[in-house]
């Protein structure tokens, strides 16, 4: 007999004593490997008609294969980088219902990268690759290509990681049933075996993504922004850093590396206004460099003229009361969204153009 039961599409973390009746979608032995010796664990996926969820278990019935249709019971909600994952242990119990069928929902809602949302679990989606890199990769003693990068469309930009499905840069991609998850702060979505991917012709042009920051409510990646910064954080200034282990040094001697060159890097915080919002944003050499007129090449120890003094001066009269171009990607932390600043510029005439036919849209 099968005891009240949730939906699937209705599980949220946290949650406990859990139960749910659903088909094996994959199943997968795991091992890992510590000093304690050796583990053998489970994960994969199940589904229903409402939707589908990852599980990991620390043990399985042997006799159930993908396709069978199960019921399990007491097992535990709990979110996974962003994502929510169902959990056995020991309590759990995962009874075979030989009876029974499911037809499993094998849609998945098509959204707008500017639209994917943290807790998201499969979504589609129409972008083009970018940015494409690869790398080999050993899972399970058997070698995977994995393809990283970044996926854009019309509304935005977020990074990307295929296992096994190629992927080049410049595609233009129809992709069913990618996962969401979070990481570092930023969102991310993942293309495996389970999911379609189609080269298709896409029916929008990329292009910059103006946004109010009024109306940024979750991480999203190649934002652009025009706003005024307010305040410049007390910590901004020159940074040393160790040639050899590029860590951040209080001294000007790298205390494991005494011996390595000193390097120098600027780091920046600082708070803009647009009207509609306030955000943090912070930045790096890459793209403060620029913004305060200084060449790489002449960013180096032997340039006497370089100095932690005048370096904060430099950034105070080029970001505080500025109004600036920022881009870059919104990020997720403690203290909440905040933008990692890629380039920043000042507003011109070069510039304001683009910003007065975003304005216009708006009434129109």
């Amino acid at each position: 007999m099968i005891q009240q039961k949730a939906n699937i599409y209705e599980l949220k973390a946290p949650s406990e004593n859990v139960t749910v009746v659903a088909k094996i979608l994959s199943l997968n032995p795991r091992v890992i490997k510590n000093d304690r010796g050796e583990t053998l664990y489970y994960y994969g996926l199940i589904g229903d008609s409402t939707g589908s969820i990852p599980f990991t278990a620390w043990s399985f019935p042997s006799g159930i294969k993908v396709g069978d249709v199960v019921e399990i019971r007491r097992g535990s909600l709990k979110d996974y980088k962003g994502s929510t994952r169902l959990y056995l242990d020991s309590r759990s119990e995962v009874i075979l219902h030989p009876e029974e069928s499911i037809e499993v929902k094998a849609s998945y809602r098509l959204v707008k990268i500017g639209e994917i949302k943290p807790g998201m679990r499969y979504i589609s989606l129409k972008a083009v690759a970018t940015s494409v890199s690869s790398r080999d990769l050993s899972r399970d003693d058997q070698k995977i290509t994995m393809f990283y990068g970044r996926l854009e469309d019309d509304t935005g930009s977020i990074r990307f990681t295929s296992f096994g499905v190629p992927i080049e840069q410049g595609d233009q991609l129809f992709i069913e049933g990618a996962s969401v998850r979070e990481f570092r702060g930023s969102l991310q979505v993942s293309i495996n075996d389970r999911a379609k991917v189609a080269r298709t012709t896409l029916d929008f042009e990329i292009g910059s993504h103006i946004k109010n920051i009024g109306e940024i409510t979750a991480p999203v990646g190649g934002v652009e922004l025009f706003a005024v910064a307010v305040s410049l954080g007390e910590k901004s200034g020159l940074v040393y850093r160790c040639s050899q282990c590029r860590n951040r040094l209080d001294e000007i001697r790298c205390p494991d590396h005494p011996d390595a060159p000193i390097l120098y890097d600027i780091f920046a915080y600082f708070t803009v206004d647009d009207g509609t919002g306030s955000i943090l944003c912070t930045a790096g050499s890459g793209a403060l460099l620029k913004l305060i007129g200084i060449k790489s090449d002449e960013f180096t120890p032997s340039n006497r003229s370089i100095s932690k003094r005048s370096v904060i001066e430099m950034l105070q009269k080029n970001i505080l009361g500025n109004g600036l171009v920022i881009t870059g990607d919104v990020v997720s932390g403690t203290g909440g969204l905040s933008v990692r600043g890629r380039d920043i510029s000042h507003i011109d005439a070069s510039n304001l153009s683009r910003l007065s036919s975003f304005l216009e849209a708006d009434f129109t």
